[in-house]
């Protein structure tokens, strides 16, 4: 069997929803302090990709939760996402607390990625033309 522990029952739900949503079987198992995602461990290796991205993916936001949640008892308040580059490199974005326990309420992490990852391929791939102007050169058979 396959573990993935979790801290929050916020990352655990979206976490077991999206494996039920993969047709994986799961089973949820909680004590005091954490939540334990179990599953066969026979699974395709590209799902298995999937499955540890998207795990790695609500950890973060398991941390920023109990960052959140945690805050004044040590004297900070923080959060953060792990931004990943094409070079293989990660950087640490730090983002204020109340603004990503926003975003977290209003969209899915999957939606947030997204516009993370468009945010870092923008950067590391800029486009002095809009997107319309792109679309416009492309259909008249002006770019590649």
């Amino acid at each position: 069997m396959l573990e993935y522990i979790f801290f929050h029952e916020t990352p655990t739900q979206l976490f077991s929803d999206w494996l039920k949503s993969q047709g994986i079987e799961v089973e949820v198992v909680q004590d005091e302090e954490s939540h334990i995602v179990f599953l066969d461990e026979n699974i395709a290796d590209d799902l298995y990709r999937l499955i540890e991205e998207k795990y790695d993916e609500l950890l973060e936001m398991n941390e920023a939760i109990l960052n959140q949640e945690n805050a004044g008892q040590d004297g900070y308040h923080m959060a953060g996402i792990a931004v990943h580059l094409r070079t293989g490199q990660v950087s640490y974005a730090d983002i204020d607390p109340k603004l990503m326990g926003r975003v977290i309420s209003a969209i899915s992490p999957e939606e947030f990625a997204t516009i993370v990852d468009a945010i870092v391929t923008a950067v590391e791939n800029p486009q002095e033309q809009t997107y319309c102007q792109r679309q416009r050169e492309k259909n008249n058979g002006l770019s590649e």
